[in-house]
């Protein structure tokens, strides 16, 4: 046995620590480190964990005390615990650190099953168990433990472990119940951290609005009366940004920032910026930019008072820029300037808010000014190519302009709030001039005269300096558009006098402040246009004619002028006779092909075009096509020339002067191809040689359209037109080829096709080919059978004429058979025609066509008397007697008869028609028959009877 010198100061300590074994009390081997002053004598710290375990074991066989063994024999399980945790510290290689401190830990379990102090036991063997990787074995012994023993000290950290073990295994619902338990058993950081835990596994099984409510418990903790994160400790920040992400998460699969109000632990906290920003920025970073507008735009609509609004508005701004949506962004930008411009009731405290302010301000205002005014140009070039063409446009020309007048007032308010904000910047002067510049091209000329003006003449530093002349000669230009602005019932009022009288000042005020300018001597002397521009056209005509007439070494340039006012004034005036001489007299000064000699003829070809409508009016139609004509001679090249030599030809065509009409669109189509009224020239050329008889020239151009026209009806119409000139002109073999092409291409119209089937059995007709005639017979009468909806009275007609034109074929089939001896062998195949033709002619009556009907009924009745006729006249069999002969003729005799009696009835038939007020040939025909066939009925003479005899 050992010397027992160190074992009797540990029994004290044994003792010592069982004596407390009862108070629920965790023990570990930290207590025999520190306890009475008895365990000093012992000096662990030179043991190693063997020797501390081989003194425990011989104190066991000291003691009977169970519970006293029971402690020693814990202790011993913790000291191979505590030699696992080191072994596995220092790195050593094992296949396994904790094998031993789980056998020692499972023999306590075996052996003091019931045992109070086995929770501690349960918990250090689970630990184990999980050091060694085997989290399902250590989940039974955590599970034992919480369910044995409730009041364990450990008991949350024993919960949390669990829900750890059922979260890492995806048992969300398992672990959600866990780390609840953890919740109601903690306060601490482990209860934050089971709230966040919790969050994730309401996460996990979609719960996210429970998730939230996790979150929230979270953040609560953390930053209670906080309104952000800063000041918070190394360990705290970052769960607090887990969590803000993790609430990210939640939110998404929610209605976004739309939850966050709705979110009971959030409503109110200071912090709550955080959320919709970290959402914001959570959608970015993905991309997703309308997300994260959302986001952000959530905020503002939430508070819109706060101090951090402008702040969110920028990453709204930021966001669209990011995104690539630069329209969005300077709608925001708008918006921004609204929310917190200086108009708008948005206070600010914080110095280095409102700087932020006031820089973005100072930019958007800008960039909104820009865009609309840029915007507004765009709008006059549009409008600008829709009036040189206005036939047609009037409501896309309404648009336009609307569109241009909304930018440019945009562009004014922009300019002018940009001047209201910062009266001091360096650029007040540029800006002021842009503001007028956007004034004048949005009409609102009174205001663009004030900025204009004050640019010009009362600056206040130098940038715009090098646009003050401009901006002079522009204030002229204001007064003037205002005084057009007036009606012209109030053109000699005292309001438009004092307008008149404000803009002679003006140019005497340019001229004297900008003499060297080169605009200056016109301003002075111009007063026919001055004039002119104030709709004074009489008088414009007057200056400039006395100009003329009174100066005949006049400058070349100031005769141009001259002559253009007084055109121009003509013009207006509706005098086109004398604007067009001012135009030539003008053009006369120009030199050829240059483009104010373009510019010229355009005017001239406008103006004798709208003469052309005067003379229209009078229906003076040949006059017309002498004026539009005159174009074509005098402004060959000008926009005008086309559209009037057109609409020449269309009154030539009324006129039946097929000729010159052909002529003019021979031209056009030769030289004018890509004009947008060149598809009109062949189809106009086809037409007018088809009225005019020519036949094949008609086909050609047809088939030409069917090749090339951009509109499928028209090369359906075409084709078909085509045919039929090929028809006229007796080319009877081409116009089979396009009838058929168009039989076979275009199932609709139905009528149009019908009409394609009937011409071309018509031509097969007149060729002689009776079996191709015959094939398109069918076809017509198919056609119409299954026509259902689409069936009309003419397919109906065409189907008739069909059936008729068989009827015909199988009839003259019979009469070319002959009856012969023995009539047993001639006459079925007589009458196998007499059948086929009479069942054509009866399809033919059943369309109830009156014409159809009874031409069916007499064909079918003539018929029947040739059968009888023919039987009445065959040969007699050769060897017959004369008495035999006699019976023969008498039996030939009874057959006929029956014929003649059904050939009499389909006669009447058609005969009954006139007493209803019908006829046509086929009656009459019918009464001519009858006449033969039953005379005493309807070959008797009419008795006249003569007044006198009457009376006497």
């Amino acid at each position: 046995m050992k010397p027992l010198k160190r074992t009797l100061p540990m029994l004290v300590a044994v003792i010592a620590v069982a004596s407390c074994g009862g108070n629920n009390r965790q023990s570990t081997l930290g207590d025999l480190e520190y306890r009475p002053k008895q365990e000093q004598e012992i000096e662990f710290e030179k043991l190693d964990h063997a020797q501390v375990r081989e003194e425990y074991k011989e104190l066991l066989d000291l003691f009977e005390d169970k519970q006293l063994k029971e402690q020693i024999e814990r202790r011993i399980a913790d000291v191979y615990m505590m030699e696992s945790v080191h072994t596995q510290h220092q790195d050593v290689e094992k296949k396994s650190y904790y094998l031993e401190a789980i056998k020692e830990y499972e023999k306590i379990l075996e052996k003091y099953p019931n045992s109070p102090d086995n929770a501690e036991v349960l918990y250090q063997l689970a630990k184990a168990y999980d050091m060694e990787g085997e989290q399902e074995k250590a989940l039974r012994m955590l599970t034992e433990l919480t369910s044995k023993h409730p009041y364990y000290p450990n008991l949350a950290e024993a919960w949390f472990r669990v829900a750890d073990i059922h979260f890492s295994n995806q048992r969300y619902d398992q672990a959600k119940h866990a780390y609840q338990q953890v919740t109601h058993l903690n306060t601490g950081t482990l209860w934050v951290n089971a709230h966040y835990m919790l969050g994730w596994t309401h996460y996990k099984q979609f719960q996210y609005e429970k998730s939230l409510d996790s979150y929230a418990n979270v953040l609560n903790t953390y930053l209670a009366g906080k309104e952000s994160a800063e000041g918070l400790g190394k360990a705290e920040k970052p769960v607090v940004e887990d969590t803000l992400h993790s609430i990210s998460l939640s939110l998404d699969k929610l209605a976004g920032a739309e939850t966050i109000p709705n979110v009971p632990g959030l409503v109110g906290r200071s912090y709550v910026w955080m959320l919709y920003k970290k959402l914001g920025d959570f959608y970015l970073e993905k991309e997703l930019f309308g997300e994260a507008v959302n986001s952000y735009r959530a905020y503002i609509d939430a508070n819109p008072s706060s101090q951090r609004a402008p702040v969110f508005h920028n990453m709204v701004i930021n966001a669209h820029i990011k995104g690539g949506f630069p329209a969005l962004a300077l709608e925001e930008k708008a918006l921004y300037v609204k929310a917190y411009g200086i108009h708008s009731n948005f206070n600010v405290a914080d110095e280095s808010i409102r700087a932020s302010i006031s820089t973005s301000l100072r930019e958007y205002l800008e960039e909104l000014a820009k865009f609309h005014h840029s915007a507004a140009q765009d709008y006059d070039k549009k409008l600008a190519e829709l009036e040189e063409k206005p036939k047609g446009q009037d409501k896309r020309i309404s648009v336009a302009r609307k569109d241009a007048k909304a930018s440019y007032d945009s562009a004014a308010a922009y300019y002018k709030e940009l001047a209201d904000t910062f009266p001091n910047d360096p650029n007040f002067d540029s800006t002021m001039y842009y503001r007028a510049e956007v004034l004048f091209a949005g009409k609102r000329f009174a205001e663009a005269v004030h900025d204009y003006e004050f640019v010009a003449y009362t600056p206040k530093g130098k940038s715009a300096e090098e646009q003050r002349p401009d901006a002079g000669y522009a204030a002229i230009i204001s007064y003037q558009k205002h005084i057009d602005t007036y009606p012209e019932a109030e053109q000699n009022s005292k309001a438009v006098r004092q307008w008149q009288e404000k803009a002679v000042a003006s140019m005497l005020n340019f001229a004297g402040t900008f003499h060297a300018d080169e605009r200056s001597p016109s301003v002075l002397t111009n007063a026919a246009e001055y004039l002119f521009s104030l709709n004074k056209y009489e008088q414009a005509i007057e200056v400039s004619t006395a100009l003329l007439n009174k100066n005949p070494n006049l400058d070349n340039n100031l005769k141009k002028t001259a002559y253009g006012i007084a055109a121009h004034s003509w013009f207006k005036l509706e005098n086109y006779v004398e604007a067009e001489a001012s135009y030539l007299n003008q053009r006369a000064l120009v030199v050829q092909e240059s483009e104010e000699y373009n510019v010229i003829s355009e005017r001239l070809a406008t103006t004798i075009y709208k003469n052309s409508e005067t003379i229209v009016q009078t229906g003076d139609k040949q006059a017309t096509i002498a004026e539009l004509l005159k174009i074509k001679a005098l402004s060959p090249n000008s926009t005008r020339r086309v559209p009037a030599q057109y609409d020449a030809v269309i009154l030539l065509m009324e006129l039946k002067q097929w000729d010159t009409a052909i002529d003019e669109l021979l031209d056009l189509k030769a030289n004018f191809s890509e004009h947008e009224l060149a598809v009109e020239f062949p189809r106009k050329l086809a037409l007018a040689y088809e009225r005019d008889e020519r036949w094949q020239a008609a086909s050609q151009e047809y088939l030409a359209l069917n090749a090339n026209d951009p509109d499928v009806e028209v090369q359906r119409e075409a084709l078909f037109a085509a045919a039929m000139m090929f028809e006229k002109s007796a080319e009877h073999e081409k116009a089979i080829k396009y009838f058929k092409q168009y039989a076979h291409r275009y199932e609709q119209p139905f009528d149009t096709r019908m009409e394609a089937r009937y011409r071309l059995a018509l031509n097969y007709e007149t060729l002689g080919e009776a079996g191709k005639m015959q094939y398109w017979l069918r076809r017509v009468i198919e056609a119409n059978r299954k026509a259902g909806d689409n069936k009309t009275e003419r397919s109906i007609w065409l189907a008739a004429w069909a059936n008729t034109k068989y009827g015909d074929f199988y009839a003259e089939q019979f009469h070319n058979t002959k009856l012969t001896q023995p009539l047993v062998k001639s006459l079925p195949k007589r009458n196998a025609f007499l059948e086929q033709a009479s069942a054509s002619y009866q399809q033919a009556a059943e369309s109830g066509v009156l014409e159809y009907v009874t031409l069916s009924g007499y064909k079918i009745a003539k018929l029947y008397q040739a059968l009888a006729s023919d039987l009445r006249t065959a040969p007699p069999p050769s060897n017959l007697s004369g008495s035999d002969i006699q019976l023969y003729e008498s039996i030939i005799e009874e057959q006929a008869q029956p014929l003649d009696q059904l050939a009499i009835e389909l006669h009447e038939a058609n005969a009954s028609r006139a007493w209803d007020g019908e006829f046509n040939e086929w009656i009459d025909k019918s009464f001519v028959q009858l006449r033969a066939l039953y005379p005493e009925r309807y070959a008797k003479s009419e008795v006249l009877v003569s007044y006198g005899d009457e009376i006497r």
